[in-house]
Formats: structure tokens, sequence, C-alpha cells
């Protein structure tokens, strides 16, 4: 084997807190499989796993664009991981037009400040050495001991990291008055860079691999479902704009595939009555417009211009209302309640759906698409950034708007790691995440991250929809959605529905 580049996938692995000491699962893998762990996603005393972000070595050899990935088979391996939480340390959360001039806890000053940054530092696992797992347990804010979580490498070389325990904390025992910002407390969200050296069998030179990035999120409540505009999406439509090499290959093509590039996008819509108390009937509107068997009709076409007459465009004022044209309902990026703005699409997004509307689409449709069977490094990205948010980013779940407006990327998804710091990409994020996780449910009229905290579920053991967080859970602050998060069930796929699972009885 010759190589001479090497890369680690997925190049943003996602890992998600979880309050289990003992249990942890792998994140998505491939684009689609979305499959529970075999005995759910809380441990026997009804506490929530740890998702573990696996990242993998695939090396190219020369002259040749096919990946193939390495292990302990073909090398000697060491992954150094670091991960840091600075959002005490950073600017307040305001909005994406107004960008905080005010640090949180701006009354700690000077070298004070290191106190607001949680920093274990780097961890070092080498496949030649007998240590397996380091923990990330070293990291302090204030007088608080904050453990970050854990590296771990498997029996093939591929790297584990897991996040923390869902801990947030005043030291002082300060209220929380803000969905963001709140002086005094901490949490245990984190990301930061990671990086692997090989040495092939046989040889004696270490290659260095493209490094990648890890971040440490908050859990995902609705794991199966996609958000409607993605992390994938949006990264996918930073790079077109960038005009990041290897990106028109990314990209749909320009007579999409009903299969591959519309229905996921309607998909999505359309689940969203699985999660919320919305009645369906736009959605059966969406599948009114699927298309059938044979020549396009003129019912079909009527239908896809109905629907797509709902679709904000992109292209539109940020703060301009436009009543006919509120689908997605999430609030925007800019959340401009005076006027109910919802979130537009990406461009790529409303481009394929564009094309829907005018018949120029290639129409493979008999059934949802198949997942892929085995592990690719395309896949590994998508399957790692389809469980995420891509907008609105307000601040968002696992990332804010500084990664898709700020940070520079050396390809497609791929951070450049040499003009980022351990926590750059969740520092904007709302401290603690508990709190603006709370407040951002249903927000009448609109929604703002419904696959990650659904407002109405249907009980696993029947009956009509209910709140997912109950007037009997008493859970009606953030101190008490910080003590209470984990009680709340899991939305999984059964048969044709999709149901509330694994609330603590």
């Amino acid at each position: 084997m010759t190589v001479n580049t090497v890369k680690i996938f997925p190049s943003i692995g996602i890992a998600r807190l979880g309050n289990s000491l003992n249990e942890f699962f792998i994140g998505p893998e491939i684009p689609g499989i979305y499959n529970p762990p075999s005995s759910g996603y809380k441990d026997s005393n009804f506490h929530v796993k740890r998702q573990a972000a696996c990242f993998h070595l695939f090396g190219y050899e020369i002259g040749s664009t096919v990946a193939k990935e390495i292990t302990l088979l073909d090398a000697d391996i060491k992954w150094t991981v670091e991960l840091a939480n600075t959002k005490a340390d950073w600017f307040k959360f305001d909005d994406v037009e107004h960008p905080s001039t005010v640090l949180r806890n701006h009354t700690i000053t000077g070298a004070n400040r290191a106190s607001l940054r949680i920093t274990p530092g780097p961890r070092v696992l080498d496949s030649t050495e007998s240590i397996t797992s380091k923990a990330f347990d070293t990291g302090t804010f204030g007088p608080d001991s904050v453990p970050l979580g854990e590296m771990q490498i498997d029996s093939d070389g591929h790297l584990l990291v897991l996040g923390g325990f869902g801990k947030s904390r005043s030291p002082g025992g300060n209220e929380i008055k803000h969905f963001a910002n709140n002086d005094d407390w901490y949490d245990d969200v984190s990301d930061g860079p990671v990086r692997a050296s090989l040495r092939l069998k046989g040889t004696s030179t270490w290659i260095e691999a493209s490094p990648a990035w890890v971040i440490c999120a908050p859990p995902k409540f609705v794991p199966p479902i996609p958000h409607i505009i993605t992390l994938y999406d949006m990264l996918l439509q930073v790079a077109k704009k960038r005009n990041l090499s290897g990106v028109e290959e990314l990209l749909p093509p320009d007579t999409p595939s009903f299969t591959k590039d519309i229905y996921p996008i309607l998909y999505r819509a359309m689940n969203i009555k699985w999660i919320s108390i919305l009645d369906g009937v736009r959605h059966t509107k969406i599948q009114a417009a699927m298309p059938l068997p044979g020549p396009d009709t003129q019912a079909q076409r009527i239908a896809r211009r109905k629907v797509f007459a709902r679709i904000r465009d992109p292209n539109t004022n940020a703060h301009e209302q436009i009543f006919e044209q509120e689908m997605p309902k999430l609030w925007s990026d800019v959340y401009d309640r005076a006027n109910v703005v919802s979130q537009a699409l990406t461009e790529i997004q409303y481009h394929v759906l564009k094309q829907w509307r005018d018949g120029n689409f290639v129409n493979d449709w008999s059934n949802p698409p198949t997942p892929e069977n085995q592990i690719t490094p395309e896949g590994l990205i998508r399957a790692a950034l389809e469980s995420c948010v891509g907008g609105p980013l307000y601040p968002g779940i696992e990332t804010s708007f500084m990664t898709r407006d700020t940070y520079a990327f050396v390809e497609p998804f791929r951070l450049d790691a040499t003009l980022l710091k351990p926590g750059d990409l969740t520092k904007q994020m709302g401290v603690p995440w508990q709190a603006d996780f709370f407040e951002c449910g249903y927000d009448d009229p609109l929604f703002w991250w419904p696959m990650h905290h659904p407002s109405h579920v249907l009980p696993i053991d029947g009956g009509p929809q209910r709140k997912w967080i109950r007037d009997e859970d008493d859970i009606d602050t953030p101190e008490k959605f910080i003590e209470k998060w984990h009680k709340l069930g899991f939305v999984i796929q059964q048969e044709d529905q999709y149901v509330e699972s694994e609330r603590n009885p």
C-alpha cells in the first residue's frame, strides 16, 4: 500500500451528552440509518446514554482518488484530541445581525478570566501502548472540576470521542435569567480538533492525517428524523458559496432525482406532524404532489406549484414577512418576531424544489431511497451532519452562525484547524445549554428545532398526541429542566409511526 494522503472521517464528528456513567453508543455512520441502540437510548437506571463520535482513517494511494480505510492491520496509529468549553469567556449571544461586544462574566477581568475556560488540554492515545482510554477530566470552572468526557481507541484503531455527562451548575448559586447568557454558569458541552499520525507497516515514516473536528453537543431527542435544514445542507451551501475545491461533485445534478434529491426534503417536512401539533393538512398536500408512474399530469403540476408557493425564497429580505411563504415553519436566524419571519431553505434546497415545481426532475420514484450498506468517507460526513441543526442558528444546538459565516474550510466540510482553537465551535452557544433548549420548543406560530426538542408526541402505549414536557413532569423553569432533562422520552420509529419511548416511569 503506497499512500501519500491520509484523512480523518468524518471531518466533523458529533458526540452527544448523556448522564449514564457506563453505557454509550456510536452515532450514525451511514446516511439514512438511525437505528436505536439495541437496548435503547437509556440504561437500566433510565439515564441517557452518551453518543460517541467514531473517527476513521482513510488513505489515498498516489495517483488515485479511491479511498481505502486504514486500520491497525495496516499501520500504527496515534490519535490526539483536545476538548474545551470556552462559553463563559466569550461574548454574549444577541443575534446574527448584532453581535454583542459585551463579554459574559464581564466583571471578571485580566488573567482571572482563565478560570472561565474549561481546558483540560490535549490527550494522546498510541496504538503501540497498552492504554486504550484517556479522560478529559482535569478542566475546572472556578472551584468546580468539570470532566468533558474521554477518548478511546478500539481494536481496529478507530477513535471514539465521548462528551460530558450533562452537568450544568452555577458555583455561586445564580438563577437562570436568560436563554443564552447566564453569568457564573457552566456546562460540559465542548469541541476541539482531532488529529492522527500513522506509520504504515514495514515503514519508519510517520504520516500526518488531515485533521478533523469533534463537537460534543446536547442530546437529540428525535434521533430518526433529520432537521429540515441540516448542518450538512448548510455547510454544503457554504462550500458552494466559497467555491471550495470538490464541491461541484457534491451538488445535486441540474436535473435532480426525485428519490435522491427532492424526496428527502419533503419527507422531513411531512414528519413534523409526528412531533408537533400541526394538523397535517399541508403534509397531505405534499403527498398529493408526489409523482405517479407514467406521464406527468395537470393535477400533479398544480399540486407541486401550490406546495412550492408556500416555501420561503432564500433571496427574500431577511425581515420581510410574506404570509403565503411560511414554510418551513421555523423561526429565522434573525428572529424578527414583530414580522414573524420564517427561516428559508438553503439556496441549494430551494433550487432543487424549484426544479421539481417546474417538472424538471427525474421521476424515479417507487420507494424511499435505500441506504448504503457500507461505511464510506462521504457517508460518514453526511451521516454525522444530517443529524444536526443547520438553521435556524439562534444560536443553534451543535454550533452557531460563526461556523457558517466566519470560519475557514480547507475543503467542503473540513475546517481549517490551524485557524481555530478548542472550544471555538461551541463558544457562542447558550450557557448552560439547558436554558436555551428549554425555551426553544414550539414558539407559536413557528418552531425552533422540533427534531431535537419535540413539542407533542405519540405515546408508545397508544392514545392521542401529548405534550413532550407534560404538566405532571413539573418542568416549568430552566432550573427544573437542568435537573430533569434526562427523564424525558426519545422518539423512535415504530413501523410507519414515530412514537415516544423510554420516559422515566
